[in-house]
C-alpha cells in the first residue's frame, strides 16, 4: 500500500517547467531561434518593459515631464523589496523614479510613477493591458506595475518579446534609459540589476526579473557590428543558469542572423503559469515577504449621519450636474514594421499629413494604412512613412506618388528600423 500511495504521489505530482525562450533579430523582426515560446510563465519585473513603455507614451503626450514632482503615496511606499525606501509623502521629480525603475528595478519607484501617470496603479494597470492587446500579446495579463506576485499576472518569451521590440521602434531614444548602468533617485545611489554588462560583448541592457514563483527571468539586448539581438529567457531557477542561457541564446541568435520568419503574435494558451519554486529553505520565508503584493488602501466607510425625528425639513431637490465629456485619446499608431514608402520630410506635421493623406488616398479608399510622422533630430523637420505594407505595396504607393509629382523612396524592413538609416538623417 505505501508503495502504491507513493507511485500516486509521484503521478500527481507537478513536473518542473522548462525555461521558456526566444531570440529574435531587431533589425529584421525575425524568429532566430525559439524553444517553448509560448508557454506561460509569470513575469516578474519583466512586467516594467510594459510600465516603461506606458511611461514613455505619456511623457511623448506631454502628459507629464522628467521635472514634474511625484509626492510619494502611502501604497507607493509600501511596496517590498527591491525598493528604493522612499517615505510616504517624499516628493521626487518623474524622470529620477522612472530611472530608479527600470536600472534598479525599484518597486516602490514604478508604483509611484504608475499613480503618477495615471492616477492609481489599478488605472495604470488597465493601460498595460490596453497596450498588450493593440501589441498582440496574446497570453499576457498584467496585475501592477512593478512585477510583484499578484493572481493572473503572466506572460510569454514570445509577448516579452514583441514588447521590447515595441519599446526600440516605437521610443529608441527614450530606450536608451535601459543600457544605463547605474543613475541617482531621490539622493541614493541606484545600480543596474542587469548581469550582461561586463559579461557580454555588446550588452545593450533591457531587463531582469525574480520572484520565487516565477524564478530568473531576462530580457538581455545585443549589439555587434551594427547588428542587434533580442534574446528572452524565462524561468530558471538560479541566477547561474539564466546567465548561461541567455548567453548561448545570444551568440546563437547571432550565428543565425538572416535567417527566420517574422516575428507573430502567438496562439492563446489557457494554462495557468507554474510555479517554479527558485527558493528553497530558510529563503522561502524571507521570499515570501518581497512575494507578497500590498493591495491599495480602501478608504474607511462613513457612517450616516443620525435622522433628526424632532423636525421634518423637506429640501428642493438640487439640479443634477451637467453630463461630463469623456476626451479619449485615440490609440497609438501600431510599431513600425514591414516595408514602408517614405514621402519626405516636411516643414510642418500639417504638411507631412497633408501629403500622406493624399498619397494614401489613391492607394485606398479606407485609408487604412499606418502612417507615422515624427521630427528629424537634425533640423526638426517632419518625417513622413507610410509602414505595414509588402514589398509590391510600397513599389505600388511610391509609384502612384512620383505619378503626381511628389517624391517617394521604397524602404525595406532592415532600413526601416535602422535609427541611423539615411533617410532619418
Amino acid at each position: 500500500m505505501a508503495r502504491i500511495a507513493l507511485i500516486l504521489l509521484l503521478a500527481l505530482a507537478p513536473t518542473s517547467a522548462s525555461a521558456a525562450q526566444i531570440a529574435v533579430d531587431v533589425d529584421r523582426g525575425t524568429v532566430l531561434l525559439a524553444d517553448d515560446a509560448d508557454a506561460v510563465r509569470r513575469p516578474a519585473s519583466i512586467v516594467k518593459l510594459m510600465t516603461a513603455y506606458i511611461a514613455f507614451a505619456a511623457l511623448e503626450a506631454g502628459d507629464v515631464t522628467e521635472e514634474d514632482p511625484v509626492t510619494v503615496s502611502k501604497h507607493a511606499a509600501r511596496q517590498p523589496p527591491v525598493k528604493l525606501r522612499v517615505r510616504a509623502g517624499q516628493t521626487l521629480p518623474f524622470g529620477e523614479l522612472l530611472a530608479a525603475a527600470i536600472i534598479g528595478s525599484k518597486n516602490d519607484a514604478a508604483t509611484a510613477v504608475a499613480e503618477a501617470v495615471a492616477g492609481s496603479e489599478g488605472a495604470f494597470v488597465e493601460r498595460m493591458n490596453a497596450a498588450a492587446t493593440r501589441l498582440g500579446m496574446t497570453n499576457t495579463r498584467y496585475a501592477n506595475a512593478s512585477g510583484l506576485p499578484t493572481p493572473g499576472q503572466r506572460t510569454t518569451a514570445r509577448d516579452t518579446a514583441l514588447l521590447a521590440l515595441a519599446l526600440l521602434t516605437d521610443y529608441p531614444e527614450r530606450s536608451q534609459l535601459f543600457s544605463e548602468r547605474k543613475t541617482r533617485a531621490g539622493g541614493k545611489g541606484v545600480t543596474t540589476t542587469n548581469p550582461l554588462f561586463g559579461r557580454v560583448p555588446g550588452a545593450q541592457g533591457m531587463k531582469t526579473g525574480f520572484t520565487c514563483g516565477a524564478g530568473y527571468n531576462i530580457a538581455g539586448l545585443v549589439e555587434r557590428d551594427g547588428r542587434r539581438v533580442l534574446a528572452i529567457t524565462l524561468g530558471h531557477k538560479t541566477k547561474g543558469g539564466r546567465l548561461t542561457a541567455i548567453k548561448a541564446l545570444i551568440g546563437k541568435g547571432f550565428d543565425a542572423l538572416g535567417s527566420g520568419s517574422p516575428l507573430e503574435t502567438g496562439v492563446a494558451v489557457p494554462q495557468a503559469p507554474p510555479h517554479i519554486g527558485a527558493c528553497s529553505g530558510k529563503a522561502i520565508a524571507k521570499a515570501k515577504e518581497s512575494d507578497a503584493w500590498i493591495p491599495p488602501e480602501r478608504p474607511k466607510p462613513v457612517r450616516p449621519a443620525p435622522v433628526m425625528t424632532r423636525r421634518v425639513v423637506v429640501l428642493p431637490k438640487p439640479a443634477p450636474p451637467p453630463p461630463r465629456t469623456i476626451v479619449r485619446k485615440p490609440p497609438p499608431p501600431p510599431p513600425l514594421s514591414g516595408w514602408a514608402a517614405f514621402l519626405g520630410a516636411f516643414s510642418s506635421e500639417q504638411e507631412a499629413s497633408a501629403r500622406l493623406a493624399a498619397v494614401n488616398a489613391l492607394a485606398t479608399k479606407a485609408r487604412t494604412l499606418p502612417v507615422k510622422i515624427f521630427p528629424r533630430p537634425r533640423d526638426g523637420r517632419r518625417l513622413g512613412v507610410i509602414y505595414g505594407l509588402t514589398q509590391p505595396q510600397a513599389r505600388a504607393i511610391c509609384t502612384l506618388a512620383k505619378g503626381i509629382g511628389q517624391y517617394c523612396l521604397t524602404l525595406g524592413p532592415k532600413t526601416l528600423l535602422n535609427p541611423k538609416a539615411r533617410w532619418r538623417r
